[in-house]
């Protein structure tokens, strides 16, 4: 990562100098390894956390950083260690959104453990029991967003300038926070991962965390805007189609059910064509398992539920285009033609000549 994780170094040297403490959230239950409530007192938070390794003596080093009532102050600096065993399930009374940068992670949420690799986030709501668990090195931004401090942030959109600003309303996200505002206390929250051709979304995430961090360490005029507009920057990121898939995860789905509808949106973008080997270095979870997820779900092999993707897009080149057979079966890395045409036929019953006559 080298880097992309320059500025955050130089950000532990400066805690020589800096001794503050950190009053931007209030613990309750402090004591508890069951559950404990985190209670913001900022309209903003962010932490920086970085675990060295996976053994019990290692340790997660944390950065907070915050700004209060629309001023931001370099104060509220605060470094400390504690052991990863030492983490705890809680609750908090805002809005957060994990960010893997580095490594992996597991996070149990309601007691159900869900894995989550480099570039890919989550938004928990308000009243969620989660908890973070290190297994290996790894660096995990959270940013924290106070009901008050989000609403206002959407309330802009209706006076915004440009009318492509309105285009958030109709995402997940914004509909997934606005309706918790509205109805707090649903058992849900939002999933992240890259999309299939998003190879940059590691990059971005470093970026914008290097940005949001140095803004705060160093606010000088129009610093508030500026962590506004990382922020939108941030959320629209998330909210594009092109550069993320999003999934609604009510509580009452179970965690087989997440990495299954993964397997979908990955197999929809590649069109069935990604292979078991690229979903498990995508997914971090060995090919045999991927495998077993889609059984359950499918009864059907992996290879099998990918073809029915790839099969469907062949059909809908034949109908929507005026490409040759060929020339749609080369494009989706059929080598030969004649398998080409007996899949196609087992599936639709009829060759892809008699589909397009069909179907024109």
């Amino acid at each position: 990562m080298g880097e992309n994780t320059r500025f955050v170094d130089n950000t532990l040297d400066m805690q020589k100098v800096l001794d503050s403490s950190d009053s931007s959230i209030n613990v309750q239950n402090g004591d508890s390894e069951f559950s404990r409530f985190y209670h913001m007192n900022v309209p903003f938070q962010l932490t920086l956390e970085y675990c060295d390794g996976a053994e019990p003596e290692d340790f997660v080093n944390v950065i907070t950083l915050s700004f209060e009532k629309a001023v931001l102050y370099q104060e509220s600096l605060a470094m400390k260690n504690y052991s990863y065993t030492k983490n705890a399930p809680h609750f908090h009374d805002f809005f957060e959104f994990v960010i893997v940068l580095e490594g992996t992670i597991v996070q149990k949420i309601e007691g159900k453990d869900y894995l989550y690799p480099a570039g890919s986030c989550c938004l928990i709501n308000r009243n969620l029991r989660h908890m973070e668990r290190y297994q290996s090195q790894c660096r995990v931004l959270f940013i924290g967003l106070s009901p008050e401090f989000v609403t206002e942030l959407f309330a802009s959109v209706q006076n915004a300038f440009f009318a492509n600003e309105k285009e958030i309303c109709g995402s997940e996200l914004y509909h997934f926070i606005t309706t918790d505002l509205e109805i707090p206390g649903e058992r849900a929250y939002l999933d992240f991962i890259p999309a299939y051709q998003n190879h940059l979304s590691a990059q971005y995430l470093h970026s914008m965390a290097e940005d949001m961090i140095q803004t705060l360490l160093y606010p000088g005029f129009g610093a508030t805007y500026q962590i506004c507009g990382l922020l939108c920057g941030f959320i629209s990121y998330l909210s594009s189609q092109a550069q993320y898939h999003c999934t609604n995860i009510r509580l009452d789905t179970n965690n087989d059910f997440l990495l299954f509808s993964r397997i979908t949106r990955l197999f929809e973008e590649s069109d069935g064509r990604m292979t078991r080997t690229e979903m498990e270095q995508f997914l971090h979870y060995s090919g045999d398992y991927l495998n077993r997820i889609v059984n359950k779900f499918t009864d059907m092999c992996f290879f099998d539920y990918g073809m029915t993707f790839c099969l469907k897009k062949a059909a809908q080149c034949l109908t929507e285009t005026e490409e040759s057979i060929s020339a749609i079966a080369a494009r989706l890395k059929f080598t030969n033609r004649t398998h080409f045409y007996a899949l196609f036929k087992e599936k639709y019953g009829v060759t892809p000549k008699q589909y397009r006559k069909l179907h024109s």
